[in-house]
């Protein structure tokens, strides 16, 4: 008798999925009947009325310094032209949204250490859009004062990032960790110090800059280590190039709900190569998630889908429909 009421049971459940997955398909079919007579899809305004060119830009900024590895990433995506610096993301994105700076580019996430929570926040928050990414190949080194040698080193300074992929390598050291803004301004940091006990994790520009010796070369968890970096404006640009689309969203707050919001991309066949969940600042133990979509530029699929997540979600915002591009550069340029 237990089997059989397990049995039930299970055919029960089975049964109640069954059901929800018809339900959902049926609401998605409603909403694409009511998607073309709808004058009330703020956001499929906002994509229609997106720019399809990227605007000319001569303000770029970014944090940290020439020598960082956003330094870096600025000499790719703008070749030649003049960039400022500053010493924060937040400043970053500050001077963006206040017309300051025509665009701004920022870590995104990491292939080994993740996202860069801050930025995702800072472009909800201000109301950036993602114009472009880059996949840059990032190789981490370990620099110290000339004349230092690696068993004397104890501490090591560097931004959270860079401390997070290079992990291994300082945990079998043992050594102490220090966070830094960016992982040139830790290289700085120890050149002023002069402490031969101390090291930085950063570039190879950076310890050309600062005058620092290597004590280590590509220390990274991976070898096959990129952040991704974005360029960020204040208006939506939507390319016809464009191949990723980011999102962030609120679920509702019910059994199964995230389940449910992630089947109805499978439903429409889009892949979504990413998704990240973070605190939401402003809703105690509420959480946000960041998504990116693999699709093409005004995807019918996709502009369906946003339909559906307008209606159904707490919320929803768009951070971008842009070209995602991998970057190739050598590791001796690093």
């Amino acid at each position: 008798q237990g089997r059989q009421l397990a049995v039930k049971g299970a055919d029960g459940i089975r049964a109640e999925k069954l059901l929800r997955s018809l339900m959902r398909l049926s609401r998605g079919v409603q909403y694409d009947l009511l998607l073309p007579h709808d004058r009330n899809f703020g956001l499929g305004e906002q994509i229609a009325a997106a720019r399809s060119i990227v605007p000319p830009v001569s303000r770029i900024i970014h944090q940290g310094s020439a020598a960082s590895y956003s330094g870096k990433a600025c000499a790719i995506l703008f070749p030649g032209q003049p960039v400022r610096s500053v010493q924060t993301f937040a400043e970053a994105c500050l001077q963006v949204a206040g017309k300051e700076a025509d665009v701004a580019v920022l870590p995104l996430e990491n292939s080994t250490a993740g996202s860069v929570g801050d930025v995702y926040q800072l472009l909800q928050s201000h109301g950036l859009y993602i114009w472009r990414s880059y996949d840059l190949p990032v190789h981490h080194h370990l620099m110290a004062v000339p004349g230092a040698t690696l068993d004397q080193i104890h501490t090591v300074i560097s931004h959270p990032q860079a401390l997070a992929q290079c992990s291994d390598f300082i945990r079998r050291q043992g050594w102490h960790t220090i966070e830094s803004l960016n992982t040139a301004f830790a290289a700085a940091q120890i050149a002023q110090e002069g402490d031969p006990s101390r090291a930085a994790i950063a570039s190879l520009d950076a310890a050309r800059t600062s005058h620092l010796q290597v004590l280590a070369d590509d220390i990274s968890n991976s070898r096959e280590n990129l952040t991704r970096f974005v360029v960020v404006g204040r208006e939506l640009v939507i390319t016809p190039d464009a191949n990723r689309l980011s999102l962030v969203l609120k679920t509702p707050h019910a059994s199964g709900s995230l389940a449910a919001t992630l089947a109805l991309f499978s439903d429409r066949n889009l892949n979504l190569s990413k998704i990240h969940s973070r605190a939401n600042p402003v809703e105690p133990w509420s959480y946000l998630f960041d998504l990116d979509v693999d699709c093409p530029a005004n995807d019918p699929q996709a502009l369906a889908t946003l339909y559906q997540l307008s209606r159904e979600m707490s919320y929803l915002q768009l951070l971008g429909w842009y070209p995602a591009e991998t970057g190739n550069q050598p590791a001796g340029d690093d």
